[in-house]
């Protein structure tokens, strides 16, 4: 068998030594900003006016590891890509495989599939990781600086709810939503039968999503003909979830991507925007094949460098392209936001585009 077939000895060793470098870069990163984060901390610790909790600063910064590692695996992978093909490049390692007569993609293959693994370990390991340790900082961050955005308003104006029952439906206005509590302020309830006829308004003072339906309290009821009726407390029907209600004040990066199709498709049910949770969403999943094109664009522009004591050119490339991908990613994100483009491809457009132009510059290269 060959020692270049897939999982033999050479492709083995080149996927190591690929690994490696990536993951000593994205540690020596992470430890970077997570030093940073902790220094701003203890600074704005420092400045509270009343007696902050006990706060174990390591803690903190390892909390938060997970959703760092999230942030910045795009520039650790092509830095880390960059470094390798050049050590690559200076033992001539990369020339000797190519002297055995292999393409540029099968002399590639071993990092370009690892590179495709440490996506997936992302998607399928870190981010389920880090949804919950961002929930545990978060809460550490609220206790200390007594800050909470767990306050969850659609607009200005309050927020619109949407509930769908096996008999019709309610629409209800409020003028806030407590997701911690699963509370709305001041509702207007609007319960219509069979979808279309209104068949009573109710207003309340507040009205709390429970596990039995929508208990309100000092409840009026006003029937189709005016009448107006004083309840009290009042329970009503739900379809939806009061864990889905609690949720809706997260960020997106807080709930794992094993939940979020769901919880995005309760927001939606309930008449809540989910736009923001959708882009978080496809960007997540995108990440494999978006550390696949970066590998590739890294190739291209180190793996062509033949000439030596270029060090400095090989960082300026770098940088540059760390921008354009970061330029273009933020640039579809705002079209997005704007709804100016669908979600699905404000996250996708970047990382397909990164991709086919990797490819396309690697087989020119081939061909050549």
């Amino acid at each position: 068998m060959s020692q270049f077939a897939p999982f033999g000895t050479l492709f083995r060793y080149l996927a190591l030594r690929f690994v490696s470098w990536i993951t000593l870069f994205l540690l020596s990163l992470a430890s970077i900003i997570s030093l940073i984060q902790t220094v701003e901390l203890v600074r704005r610790v420092s400045v509270l006016t009343s007696s902050p909790p006990d706060i174990n600063f390591l803690k903190m910064a390892l909390l938060n590891l997970p959703a760092v590692i999230e942030m910045i695996l795009p520039f650790a992978m092509l830095a880390g890509a960059m470094l390798c093909f050049s050590s690559w490049n200076r033992s001539n390692e990369f020339v000797a495989v190519r002297g055995f007569g292999q393409s540029v993609w099968a002399a590639l293959s071993p990092a370009l599939f690892s590179a495709f693994i440490i996506g997936m370990l992302l998607v399928t390991v870190i981010n389920p990781i880090g949804a919950v340790t961002s929930k545990r900082h978060e809460a550490q961050m609220a206790k200390i600086f007594g800050e909470s955005d767990s306050n969850f308003s659609v607009s200005t104006s309050g927020i619109w709810l949407r509930d769908k029952l096996e008999s019709g439906k309610l629409i209800i206005r409020g003028d806030a939503l407590n997701a911690e509590t699963a509370s709305i302020i001041n509702p207007v309830i609007y319960l219509y039968h069979d979808n279309i006829h209104m068949k009573a308004l109710y207003k309340a003072g507040s009205m709390q999503l429970t596990d039995k339906g929508w208990m309100l309290d000092r409840a009026s009821r006003w029937q189709t003909d005016g009448q107006k009726t004083d309840l009290g407390s009042l329970l009503l029907p739900t379809g939806l979830d009061a864990l889905d209600l609690r949720q809706s004040g997260l960020r997106p990066q807080s709930i794992s991507v094993y939940l979020l199709p769901g919880f995005i498709d309760a927001l939606e049910r309930a008449g809540i925007p989910a736009s923001e949770y959708r882009f978080h969403l496809y960007k997540t999943l995108s990440v494999p094949l978006l550390m696949v094109g970066i590998a590739m664009l890294a190739a291209r522009v180190t793996l062509t460098n033949v000439s030596r004591g270029r060090r400095s050119r090989l960082f300026l490339r770098g940088v540059f392209l760390a921008i354009v991908i970061f330029i273009f990613s933020y640039f579809m994100q705002i079209l997005g936001s704007s709804l100016q483009v669908p979600m699905s491809v404000a996250a996708w457009t970047p990382v397909i585009a990164i991709s086919l132009i990797g490819a396309i510059i690697l087989a020119r290269t081939d061909e050549s």
